[in-house]
């Protein structure tokens, strides 16, 4: 039996959860006293009505909306069919019968070799949480090998304290980094790293996604909240540089101003309602549970998941881009796996050198194919 999809609970949902109907009924506004009185649950949800109306926004009013019917619905759409596909990662290929892998130490970053205060490790992160973080950010830098010139600039959004930019600019001596983060006590800690580490090719920039107003060559972000990564690619479109994304949660959007779906294709399939129900869907994968992780109904929102990464390199399509779309190795690196890849067409001449190759052009055409790449099995 399909599940429904609560109207104001968003966030990661445990598998179980996904059993049960819960009740898609938006309560008429309670007053004052009633908002004071009643349970915590009821005052977050009219918080939340109260939030979406100031943003000209509803909550979906219909108890019936089915994220399964819906994923059927889209996947047998020639969106569905011609755009959700995914590349092969440099690092695996899984067109052959070797399943031919390159050596991260040769695609990704010689982590042994950085200067003290670059290697994750040396942020206070857990054994694991250091590992991980290097197999995400040589997931970046395996693309950005086939993307980066010299002289490139290369703002990284929602930087943080520098765990992704500052072993990039490690790597690519040559390119000038832009760490940019709203936070000013991450940027502190930014700034000592960068000291530490004599690094002359990176600056700082305090501040939010829009108010950085300086040329760019390729915009990346790791694991950007929601919004944030419409907003980065956005900002990356505008500017005509490349951009290399691994997105976040999706579900958070739905109090986004910004137009979902972001594609006017998909648009043309599924309205911002709709859509949210898939964005709920899609949010998922933080439990470290890998038998959670394979059920069935988790593939189905892996396959969400897909879609709405799919819509957003639509849009960098409308928009005269080249895109791709692949599945971190290992997949293992971090729930949240999938890396977007866009390269704007109809150059200039100084820019028409920027080329992006990839050792296998094939699409993972199969579900078995997709299925390697996403879970490794």
């Amino acid at each position: 039996m399909n599940s429904i999809l609560s109207t104001l609970t968003w966030g990661t949902w445990d598998d179980a959860e996904w059993g049960l109907a819960s009740d898609l009924a938006v309560a008429s506004a309670a007053t004052t006293t009633h908002a004071a009185s009643g349970p915590a649950t009821s005052s977050q949800k009219q918080r939340s009505l109260r939030k979406l109306r100031k943003k000209g926004l509803q909550a979906p009013k219909n108890s019936q909306l089915w994220f399964e019917e819906l994923l059927e619905r889209v996947e047998g759409t020639q969106f569905g069919r011609s755009n959700a596909n995914y590349r092969c990662n440099p690092f695996k290929c899984h067109h052959t019968s070797e399943e031919y892998c390159i050596d991260a130490q040769q695609e990704g970053i010689p982590w042994e070799d950085l200067p003290d205060g670059i290697h994750p490790r040396d942020g206070k992160l857990s054994a694991e949480r250091a590992r991980n973080k290097r197999q995400q950010v040589d997931n970046l830098a395996v693309f950005l090998r086939r993307i980066l010139r010299p002289g490139d600039v290369v703002v990284e959004f929602c930087a943080g304290s520098g765990y992704v930019a500052l072993p990039l600019a490690c790597l690519f001596p040559q390119c000038k980094f832009v760490l940019l983060d709203k936070k000013e006590p991450s940027l502190a800690i930014a700034k000592e790293r960068i000291a530490a580490a004599q690094l002359t090719n990176v600056e700082i920039f305090c501040g939010y996604i829009d108010d950085y107003h300086k040329p760019f060559d390729v915009g990346i972000a790791l694991h950007a909240c929601g919004e944030a990564t419409d907003m980065v690619m956005q900002k990356s479109l505008a500017e005509r540089a490349a951009y290399v994304l691994a997105p976040c949660c999706v579900g958070k959007i739905k109090l986004s101003e910004l137009a979902y779906p972001r594609s006017a294709t998909l648009a043309a399939e599924l309205t911002r309602t709709e859509y949210e129900v898939l964005a709920k869907a899609a949010d998922f994968g933080h439990s470290s549970s890998t038998t959670m992780a394979h059920t069935d109904i988790n593939r189905r929102r892996r396959r969400c998941k897909t879609l709405l990464e799919s819509d957003r390199n639509m849009r960098a399509e409308e928009a005269q881009y080249d895109t791709f779309m692949f599945v971190m190795h290992p997949p293992t690196a971090t729930p949240k796996n999938d890396v977007l890849v866009g390269i704007p067409r109809n150059l200039t001449a100084e820019q028409s050198d920027r080329l992006f190759q990839l050792e296998c052009e094939a699409a993972l055409s199969t579900d078995a194919l997709v299925h390697k790449a996403m879970f490794g099995v």
